[in-house]
């Protein structure tokens, strides 16, 4: 999506996943909108995306 600057990606349980800075970090939020909430799950390099788990966000 260009209006947030960075590719997204929308997966299961309301998490958004951001690819910034030309794919060199992630970022993934899961957005709670009844309550109009954005919690941070996960700020850090591509590598570092890659040993977590995305699904449960244990890693």
């Amino acid at each position: 999506m260009a209006m947030f600057g960075a590719n997204v990606d929308f997966v299961s349980d309301n998490r958004i996943i951001f690819d910034i800075s030309g794919n060199k970090y992630r970022l993934i939020v899961h957005v709670a909108y009844p309550f109009k909430r954005v919690l941070i799950k996960f700020v850090g390099t591509h590598k570092e995306y890659d040993d977590i788990d995305r699904e449960t966000m244990n890693g």
